[in-house]
């Protein structure tokens, strides 16, 4: 009887182990999938080629690339430029004034993000999501 639980156990734990990885496997298989279509990024806008000073790649492989983005000071401006994939930014936030952040489109339209006065503190980590496509110029 023990013998029967053990490898109805066994089983059930091979079953979930699969399921996880069948789920990473698609997973990344949609990410891959999704920054492959190159429809609507023209060439030479990937933020390496059009912002290589604001943008330093930290690793990269088939499924993901991480990026080091420093923002300009006050008056700068990035180029024009896309991300592919879908994106996530991890900052270390102090407080205290942040940037005034103008966004130009593709499409000719502006979207402005003003300058904002923060409380300043000691730090604390922030995370934004950012879906894939244009950035415009900043």
């Amino acid at each position: 009887m023990n013998q029967l639980k053990g490898l109805l156990r066994a089983r059930k734990q091979g079953f979930i182990a699969a399921l996880i990885v069948s789920s990473l496997l698609l997973f990344a298989g949609h990410f891959y999938l999704y920054g492959q279509d190159n429809s609507g990024f023209p060439d030479g806008y990937d933020a390496m080629q059009a912002a290589p000073n604001s943008h330093k790649v930290i690793f990269e492989n088939a499924f993901v690339r991480v990026l080091e983005v420093t923002v300009p000071p006050s008056g700068a401006t990035i180029p024009m430029h896309h991300h592919r994939w879908p994106s996530f930014f991890l900052d270390w936030d102090t407080g205290g004034k942040t940037p005034h952040i103008r966004y130009h489109r593709p499409d000719g339209s502006v979207r402005d993000v003003p300058s904002r006065e923060e409380a300043v503190h000691t730090g604390a980590w922030r995370v934004q999501w950012m879906k894939a496509g244009a950035n415009a110029r900043h």
